[in-house]
């Protein structure tokens, strides 16, 4: 990462409350540009499934004479969803039958030592097994206990083989995919989701590596891996086609900073990075996905396309802090905030990308600016505005 030296600022502490004005305080503060990635580009789309799911299809031509399957319909396992018309089926059970009674009686009048006429019997039995086959097959019935999640035909339509009529899913449990940290996933180890609003906990039923449409997930830092992690529905309170998103994935811009610009939070353990932004110092809390190297980290936080990162000063500095960049010659800096009201004096830095940032939109500088050092780079942190403007200090 390029850095770039922001120079001598003057700096105003705004957690000074009284009216009363106080000396300004001199920091030298090394800042950085941020090259950041969007969260878009990390987005994968995860839902809910059934554990498993059956449809039940026509094995042959024929019309539906009866249907139970509603949407919505618990069934047991065994228990009848559709039958298809039985009638041509049946005949040909009747058939097989009377031609494997035939046989019986003639190879009984042959006696046992015929083998053609027990081959025959044993020929005639056989198509009796596949005639009742057949007639079976013209009724559907559940292969496990389940929900019925769609049905596709009406009683009285004509169907050909192959056509779907019933879905059957079991809701009991639930899947889904997940990118997580390959150090983290263990099979037959816990795994909290967070599905739709809320968090739930899975077991992670496999671990595989990353499929081709997670492809972008693998420019991140961290060691991610693909899971399955089945979830226990067993009150009824998911349903399949609810979204999962997994913590490992960024929701917020992308960045890789100097591993000396990295905190960590006075309480819990979180980090965080300081940014210039609007001309105050902000805190903002970061998600580290991991190291580049032995100086760099790569981490997600809520930035903005315009923040300075704060790589290091010679003061500890505090969220709220207001900085505006002189020389440390005369000058007047307040003591204290100024009014929503009052901006800070034009800078004159220069960009990053070295292309100077205009002081003013037109004339000199406003009396009372303090110029830059020579040489210094960075980003412009203010603008004069008009009399009495308002001014956001939202920290996002």
């Amino acid at each position: 990462m390029k850095r770039t030296l922001a120079g001598l600022v003057l700096v105003q502490l705004l957690a000074l409350a009284a009216r009363a004005q106080a000396p300004a305080t001199s920091v030298r503060i090394e800042t950085a540009p941020l090259e950041l990635v969007m969260p878009e580009r990390y987005f994968v789309s995860e839902v809910l499934e059934p554990i498993r799911k059956v449809t039940l299809i026509a094995p042959q031509d024929g019309v539906v004479r009866w249907l139970d399957a509603h949407l919505g319909l618990a069934a047991r396992q065994g228990a009848e969803l559709a039958q298809l018309d039985r009638t041509e089926a049946l005949a040909r059970v009747k058939i097989a039958e009377a031609v494997v009674k035939g046989k019986r009686v003639a190879a009984a009048r042959a006696g046992a030592g015929n083998a053609i006429e027990q081959c025959e019997l044993q020929e005639a039995e056989a198509r009796l097994e596949l005639a009742q086959f057949a007639l079976d097959q013209c009724t559907l019935r559940a292969p496990f206990a389940g929900t019925v999640v769609a049905a596709h035909v009406s009683i009285g339509q004509y169907v050909l083989k192959g056509t779907v009529l019933v879905e059957l899913a079991d809701l009991s449990s639930l899947k889904a995919r997940q990118a997580v940290d390959r150090r983290k996933a263990v099979v037959g180890g816990k795994l909290k989701l967070e599905v739709e609003d809320s968090q739930v906990e899975g077991k992670v039923q496999a671990v595989l590596p990353l499929p081709d449409d997670y492809v972008s997930l693998r420019e991140l830092a961290a060691p991610l891996t693909l899971a399955w992690v089945a979830v226990a529905n067993g009150d009824g309170k998911l349903a399949p086609g609810l979204r999962v998103r997994s913590p490992a994935v960024p929701r917020t811009p992308v960045t890789v900073v100097p591993a000396q610009a990295l905190k960590h939070e006075e309480r819990g353990e979180g980090a965080l990075v300081q940014v210039i932004r609007n001309e105050y110092v902000a805190d903002i809390p970061v998600q580290v996905l991991g190291e580049l190297g032995s100086d760099r980290v790569q981490v997600a936080g809520a930035f903005r396309g315009a923040d300075s990162l704060v790589v290091a000063s010679s003061r500890p500095l505090v969220a709220g802090t207001l900085v505006r960049f002189g020389s440390g010659g005369p000058g007047r800096v307040e003591g204290v905030a100024p009014a929503r009201g009052i901006g800070g004096a034009e800078a004159s830095v220069r960009s990053p990308d070295g292309n100077a940032n205009a002081t003013m939109s037109r004339g000199s500088p406003p009396p009372g600016s303090v110029p830059p050092p020579s040489g210094v780079s960075g980003r412009t942190q203010g603008r004069q505005p008009r009399p009495n403007a308002p001014r956001s200090n939202a920290p996002f």
